[in-house]
C-alpha cells in the first residue's frame, strides 16, 4: 500500500492516525501525563526532604545524631540534657555531643516555623560559620533566621521580631543549605526550653567523633549500651524515629500503581473508539495483506505514541508542579526538590507500560476483524 510513493508502513500510520485526531491524542495524553506529574513531583519532594534530612545529620561533619527510643517522630524526642552529656561522656569515641531543641513556633505572620535552641557557649561546634551576615547569639534576647526565613519576613539584622507577646534582635542571618534549617529560627536554648514549657530537656544530640570512629558500629554499641537512645549514622536508619520518610517513598509508589490502573483504563477506552471508528480501515488493510500481527503492532504503536507524548508533557508539568509548590510561604521552609534519573525513568516505564496495557483489548478486538466483516460494517 502506497502514501504519496512511499510504503504506507505501521510507523507512518501511527504518527498519521495520531495527528489526524489532534484533540482525542491530547486528552488521552493529558490522562497519562497526570499520572507523570504525580510521580515526577513526589519524587522530587520525597528525594529533597531525603537529601536535606542526610545533610542535617551530617552538618558541620557531625557523625551520628542521638533522640529519644520509641518516638513516634523526631520532633517529639525529649532527651535529659544533664544525663545525655553524663552518659556521653563515658564514650570515648565522642568528642562532643551538640544539645539542641526542636520547636514549632509561631514567628511574626508565618503560622508556624522550626525553633532550634542552641547554646550559646557551643558556638564553635554550631552553624555560626555558615553566617552570611551579623554575628552569633550573644543574649538570651537574640535570634538568627534562616536565610529563607529572614526573606519571608523580610527582617535582617537589627531588626526586631516577636515570638509570642516578647521580641527579639535579629543579630544574625544564616544559610547552610539544608532547607529545614534555612527555614528555621534559631534562639538560645534555655528561652526555647521555657518557651516549649521543656526546662532541662533537648531533643536531639549531635555528635562529633574522633576521626578513627566508625559511625554505624559506634550507633550500635550506644543502643546497646544505652537502651533508651534510637543513634542515626545516615537517612536510611531515620525510620527509628520518624517513618515520615518511609510514608513518603511508599506514596511514590501508591501514585505509580494508581496512575498504572487509571492511565490503562483512559487508553483502553480511546483506543478501544479507535478501533471501532476504523473498522473498515482496518478490514481494507486485512484486505490487501496486513496479519493480525500487523493490526496488533499497529494499535500497541499508536497507544505507546500516546503514552509518550504524555510522558513529555508530564515530566515538564511534573517539575514545575514541585518548583512551584516549594515556592509557597509556608512550604519554602521544609520543601527543596531535588532531581535524579530514577523517577523520571519509573515515569517512563510506567507511562509506556500502562499505554501498551491499555492497547491489549482493543488490538486484539482489531486483529479478529475480517475484511468480510469491515464492509459489511456501517
Amino acid at each position: 500500500m502506497m502514501d504519496g510513493g512511499s510504503a504506507l508502513t505501521p510507523l507512518k500510520m501511527t504518527l498519521r492516525n495520531l495527528i489526524r485526531r489532534p484533540m482525542r491524542t491530547s486528552l488521552t495524553a493529558l490522562g497519562v501525563g497526570v499520572g507523570v506529574v504525580a510521580i515526577v513531583a513526589f519524587s522530587a519532594i520525597v528525594l529533597g526532604l531525603r537529601g536535606s534530612t542526610d545533610a542535617s545529620i551530617h552538618m558541620n561533619d557531625a557523625g551520628l545524631l542521638v533522640f529519644q527510643a520509641g518516638i513516634a517522630a523526631d520532633i517529639l524526642s525529649a532527651l535529659d540534657e544533664d544525663d545525655t552529656r553524663r552518659k556521653l561522656a563515658e564514650i570515648p569515641e565522642v568528642r562532643f555531643g551538640l544539645a539542641s531543641l526542636w520547636h514549632l513556633l509561631r514567628v511574626e505572620q508565618q503560622p508556624f516555623c522550626l525553633a532550634l535552641g542552641l547554646r550559646i557557649e557551643d558556638a564553635e561546634w554550631t552553624e555560626h560559620e555558615d553566617l552570611i551576615a551579623g554575628r552569633y547569639l550573644a543574649s538570651n534576647d537574640e535570634v538568627l533566621l534562616g536565610s529563607v526565613l529572614s526573606k519571608l519576613l523580610d527582617k535582617g539584622v537589627g531588626d526586631t521580631i516577636r515570638i509570642g507577646s516578647e521580641p527579639y534582635r535579629v543579630a544574625g542571618v544564616f544559610h547552610t543549605g539544608v532547607v529545614f534549617n534555612d527555614g528555621a529560627i534559631i534562639v538560645s536554648l534555655p528561652r526555647l526550653q521555657q518557651l516549649a514549657n521543656k526546662k532541662g530537656q533537648a531533643t536531639t544530640f549531635q555528635l562529633y567523633l574522633a576521626d578513627d570512629a566508625d559511625p554505624y558500629a559506634l550507633a550500635e554499641r550506644m543502643e546497646a549500651r544505652f537502651p533508651e537512645w534510637a543513634v542515626v549514622a545516615d537517612v536510611n536508619q531515620y525510620d527509628k524515629v520518624d517513618h515520615g520518610l518511609a510514608m513518603a517513598d511508599s506514596l511514590v509508589w501508591a501514585v505509580s500503581f494508581v496512575a498504572l490502573v487509571v492511565g490503562s483504563l483512559i487508553v483502553t477506552n480511546t483506543m478501544w473508539m479507535s478501533v471501532l471508528e476504523r473498522t473498515r480501515e482496518i478490514g481494507v488493510l486485512r484486505a490487501v495483506g496486513w496479519s493480525p500481527g500487523g493490526i496488533v503492532r499497529l494499535i500497541v504503536l499508536e497507544a505507546v505514541g500516546v503514552g509518550v507524548l504524555g510522558l513529555a508533557v508530564g515530566c515538564v508539568l511534573g517539575v514545575v508542579l514541585a518548583e512551584t509548590t516549594a515556592l509557597m510561604p509556608v512550604t519554602q521552609q521544609f520543601i527543596d526538590p531535588q532531581y535524579d534519573w530514577a523517577p523520571f525513568l519509573r515515569a517512563a516505564v510506567i507511562a509506556v507500560a500502562l499505554s501498551a496495557l491499555g492497547a491489549v483489548l482493543p488490538a486484539w478486538r482489531a486483529s479478529r476483524i475480517s475484511p468480510a466483516e469491515a464492509l459489511r460494517y456501517e
